[in-house]
């Protein structure tokens, strides 16, 4: 499903400029343990599939670790796609891009993937696992896939409190307080978040074996598993 906010100029912007950041606990940490744990098993010239790549940023940061990766990204925004083709710009000959969603993906097959920040934009209504399976079909036998999620349970007791304390941590590292609340009421209205053992329980179903979680800053979870 689109998040439609991210169809608006002006927020993609700011989401590149001042977002993830501020938002997710050891974002630029979770991204070199996230490439280092796709060279465990991608060769020295894999491809890569970037799913939820707009922006750029995620592609950036493996590419400049990976001097001879490729990648493909894929996004369903044409706002967040033109932003990461500048972002991108000191590696963009080693990229391609996508407009559209994983079923709009090509077929690989590819050496590994990543889907970071963008699972809980799916509903889990066959949406999830038809997304991780798709994910699945695209990769080699035995190639790394890295999900990271953001994992609130929404019919838990708690699920306001955890709420409370995801925009309690984008403050104290810098967030504007109107982009905090409006992120708080996103949490609820826009995005189909799940507790972590259901995204493990999907990527079992989709046909990935040896899940690992290799992440966890408070609500956030990341996997490596494999095809």
């Amino acid at each position: 499903m689109k998040a439609l906010h991210f169809d608006d100029a002006d927020f993609a912007r700011h989401y590149v400029e001042d977002g993830p950041g501020r938002f997710v606990p050891g974002y630029a940490v979770m991204q070199r343990m996230a490439a280092q744990l796709i060279a465990e098993r991608a060769p020295e010239g894999a491809d890569i599939l970037v799913l939820g790549a707009g922006g750029g940023l995620e592609t950036l940061a493996l590419a400049q670790v990976q001097p001879n990766w490729r990648f493909h990204g894929v996004d369903p925004s044409a706002e967040m796609l033109a932003l990461a083709k500048t972002v991108c710009g000191p590696v963009l000959s080693r990229t391609e891009w996508t407009e559209g969603y994983i079923q709009d993906a090509p077929a690989g097959p590819f050496d590994g993937a990543t889907c970071l920040l963008t699972l809980h934009f799916v509903p889990d209504d066959g949406g999830k696992l038809e997304t991780l399976g798709a994910l699945r079909r695209r990769l080699k036998p035995g190639a790394p896939l890295v999900l990271v999620d953001l994992c609130l349970d929404k019919a838990a007791s708690n699920y306001d409190d955890r709420r409370d304390r995801y925009a309690r941590f984008a403050l104290n590292s810098g967030a504007d307080a109107d982009d905090v609340e409006a992120t708080r009421t996103r949490l609820k209205e826009v995005l189909h978040t799940v507790p972590p053992a259901r995204n493990e329980a999907l990527l079992a179903e989709a046909g990935f074996k040896g899940i690992e979680l290799f992440y966890a800053g408070l609500s956030w979870r990341g996997w490596v598993a494999y095809a």
